[in-house]
C-alpha cells in the first residue's frame, strides 16, 4: 500500500467542499487530477469513499469513518512542518550550554542576554560544571555544547578554538611585584605567597612543570578548587595567583593587577566543544554565532581571538 499525502488532501478537500470543482480550485489542481487522486486512494484502500452521480457526490459510511483519520493525519503533518519551521527560524526551542563556574559567572551572561534579545522564544539553560563533567555531558548528548579549556578532551569531540590567552599572575595592586617595570618571569614567583589550584586540577598540572623549571619551590599558601576563589583571595591581599589572561579582562578588579609571565610565555585556548558528527540545532547554531562574535569583541580588550 502506498497512500500519499496528496491523495489524503484531495479526498479531505472534496469531502469538506461537497464536490470536486471547488475542491480542485482550492488545491490548485484540475478537476480531473483531483478525481484521479481520490480514485487512486480508493484503489489503494480497496473501499469506496465517495458515491458519484452526474449531479452530486455523497460520502459513504466508510468514507466518513476514514475522513476522521485522514484529517488527523493531515493535521499532524501540518503541525510537524510548522514546528520544524519554527525551529529553523528560531521561533522556539531550547539549548543547554555547559561551562566552568568562572566563565558562567563572567563571560556567558552577556552572551546569553544578547542571544535572548535576538531569539526570545529559544530558552537557554546554563550548566556550570568542572571540566571533566562538561566533557562527559557533551559526549553523552546531555548538553548542546561545552565552552572552556579542555587540554585532555577526547578525540571524538568537535573542538573549535575561540580565544587564545597567555598565563600570568594576579598580584595585589600595592605589592612591589605588581609595580615592577620589567617583564615578570616564572622565576620571579620564588618566595612569593602563592594561591594555587588543587593538585587534582588540570590547571595545576599545567603550571607545575614551569615552576619547577624556573627553580621555584612551590609551597602554596592556599589551595582552592576554582579560579574565581583564587582571584578573591588575591583581591584580599593574601597572595598571588597564576591565572589565564582572560581572568583580568573579565573580572575587572581594581585590587589586583594581571601581569603576563615570561620565560616562557605559555598560551592556552578556550574552546567550543560538541559531539563529533552531530549537527547543532538551529537555536544552538545561532547561540554559537553570538558566542563567536563576543569572543571577537573580547579580542579588542586584550585577549586574542582564535583563528
Amino acid at each position: 500500500m502506498n497512500v500519499t499525502l496528496r491523495q489524503l488532501r484531495a479526498f479531505a478537500e472534496v469531502a469538506r467542499q461537497g464536490g470536486f470543482t471547488i475542491a480542485a480550485r482550492r488545491l490548485h489542481l484540475t478537476q480531473s487530477a483531483t478525481s484521479l487522486l481520490v480514485r487512486d486512494l480508493e484503489s489503494q484502500l480497496g473501499v469506496q469513499l465517495i458515491d458519484r452521480t452526474t449531479r452530486r457526490i455523497s460520502i459513504t459510511d466508510a468514507g466518513n469513518e476514514f475522513l476522521v483519520s485522514a484529517e488527523r493525519i493531515l493535521a499532524d503533518v501540518e503541525r510537524a512542518v510548522s514546528d520544524a519551521q519554527d525551529l529553523m527560524l528560531k521561533r522556539r526551542g531550547h539549548i543547554t550550554i555547559a561551562t566552568t563556574p568562572l566563565l558562567a559567572g563572567t563571560f556567558l551572561p552577556s552572551v546569553i542576554a544578547e542571544f535572548q534579545a535576538l531569539h526570545p522564544a529559544v530558552s537557554v539553560r546554563l550548566a556550570d560544571l568542572p571540566v571533566d563533567q562538561i566533557v562527559r555531558m557533551v559526549q553523552n548528548g546531555d548538553v548542546d555544547m561545552g565552552f572552556g579549556v579542555f587540554p585532555n578532551a577526547d578525540a571524538d569531540l568537535q573542538r573549535l578554538p575561540m580565544l587564545r590567552h597567555s598565563l600570568g599572575v594576579m598580584v595585589p595592586a600595592d605589592w612591589p611585584l605588581a609595580k615592577r617595570r620589567r617583564n615578570l618571569t616564572w622565576a620571579d614567583l620564588a618566595g612569593q605567597p602563592m594561591i594555587s589550584m588543587s593538585q587534582a586540577s588540570g590547571f595545576r598540572t599545567l603550571i607545575d612543570p614551569f615552576l619547577h623549571e624556573a627553580g621555584v619551590a612551590f609551597k602554596p599558601r592556599f589551595e582552592v578548587g576554582y579560579l574565581g576563589t583564587a582571584v578573591g583571595l588575591a583581591d584580599a591581599g593574601l597572595g598571588i595567583a597564576v591565572v589565564p589572561a582572560y581572568i583580568g579582562s573579565l573580572l575587572r578588579t581594581t585590587k589586583t593587577r594581571f601581569r603576563v609571565l615570561h620565560e616562557p610565555i605559555v598560551h592556552r585556548e578556550i574552546e567550543f566543544i560538541g559531539r563529533a558528527g552531530r549537527s547543532l540545532s538551529p537555536g544552538a547554531a545561532a547561540f554559537y554565532d553570538c558566542l563567536a562574535a563576543r569572543c571577537k569583541r573580547l579580542h579588542g580588550q586584550g585577549v586574542s581571538a582564535a583563528d
